[in-house]
């Protein structure tokens, strides 16, 4: 079994990890994430954690931490680095 320590350590792993992450999030497969399809897998998190369903807000405000570049959207590039925060949260939870 691949452990998050190896997806983190080896950058092939961690780009098809985060690809498929980043596909399964862009439903529309514009190649970027907007606030409906974020908004749409934040409230899908919500429910399988039992915790509260963002509220748009929330969900504008995670998009404008992400969006770097300011384009009211998530690029593949962009989303990587929240995959590599959610990874290494993993990986410290572990421990």
């Amino acid at each position: 079994m691949t452990s998050i320590k190896d997806i983190l350590s080896n950058e092939k792993l961690f780009d098809q990890v985060a690809r498929a992450a980043f596909d399964s999030v862009d439903t529309d497969k514009s190649g970027e994430i907007d606030a409906k399809e974020l908004g749409q897998i934040m409230k899908k998190l919500a429910q399988e954690t039992n915790t509260e369903a963002p509220s748009a807000d929330e969900v504008k405000e995670v998009l404008d931490a992400l969006d770097e570049d300011k384009s009211g959207r998530i690029s593949y590039e962009e989303f990587k680095v929240l995959i590599r925060e959610v990874l290494e949260n993993m990986m410290e939870e572990e421990q």
